[in-house]
């Protein structure tokens, strides 16, 4: 159950030089809302702009110990300027790997971010962040995030890769993650410089309709260290990982596992 595995943060921010709207977070933005252009009904992460604090959502996972992962999800993004949906890892500022949208961009830009994005004195790391630009599904005509797209962050050791609706968009290897880390998926604004400042009565939502995850986690799974290197694309069976180069074609993301029993895969559909 998605439930189980994620959780809802109620953690809380002040207003700063930076940061000048105070973020609440609230359960009450995470629920679940219909649209019957997909199935019946979709996850929703909502943040909304009061007079004195922006109230905002974040579902992190219960496990802290990923190392190790592809992030797929499918997604759209709708609602006034000055918002951030992030779905990204996270186990300091210095280590998060990011898919952003801000609602203050044009309507075919994602950002592919590693972090850290500035440097000790506070200057722009320009390598940090990538802005890529939405393929439509099936198409060679640019996308939109307010329509439904399939996103998908590959967390490998030593690059990050980005791809939307199937397509190669990024391969980084600055910033690349090294410590075990949480997933989280998260609808906000400080009305600082990188949201952006939503006005008061504005409201911004992050829509899901399914959610799967491949991932490793950073404690050994019982029996001796391997160093296989395991596929999940092109596979014989769905949602059964397998030993690269043991069928052809499935090379597309390969994940290290300290062993094949650290290896696992969630998926979460939306109904």
């Amino acid at each position: 159950m998605l439930g189980d595995f994620f959780f809802p943060a109620s953690w809380n921010t002040s207003a700063s030089a930076n940061s000048p709207i105070a973020i609440v977070n609230s359960q009450q933005n995470i629920y679940l809302a219909r649209d019957t252009s997909i199935s019946p009904v979709h996850l929703t992460l909502r943040t909304n702009r009061l007079s004195t604090f922006q109230s905002a959502s974040d579902l992190e996972t219960v496990e802290p110990d990923f190392m190790h992962a592809s992030i797929r999800i499918r997604a759209r993004v709708t609602g006034s300027p000055g918002a951030c949906a992030g779905i990204f890892t996270y186990h300091s500022d210095d280590q998060e790997s990011d898919i952003e949208i801000l609602t203050s961009d044009n309507d075919s830009i994602m950002r592919a971010t590693n972090q850290p994005g500035v440097d000790s004195q506070g200057k722009v790391i320009p390598e940090a962040t990538t802005h890529v630009v939405i393929s439509a599904p099936g198409s060679e005509d640019n996308g939109s995030w307010t329509d439904w797209n399939d996103y998908q962050l590959d967390w490998l050791p030593g690059q990050s890769q980005w791809y939307v609706n199937g397509v190669s968009k990024l391969n980084k290897t600055y910033g690349v993650p090294t410590e075990a880390s949480n997933i989280q998926m998260k609808m906000w604004s400080d009305g600082g410089s990188w949201t952006g400042n939503m006005s008061v009565g504005g409201v911004a939502t992050l829509d899901i309709e399914w959610i799967d995850l491949v991932f490793n986690t950073s404690h050994d799974a019982p029996g001796a260290a391997c160093t296989r290197v395991c596929t999940v694309d092109n596979i014989a069976f769905n949602r059964v990982p397998q030993v690269a180069g043991a069928r052809m074609g499935a090379t597309r993301v390969g994940l290290v596992s300290a062993c094949a029993l650290a290896m696992f895969w969630a998926s979460f559909v939306i109904l």
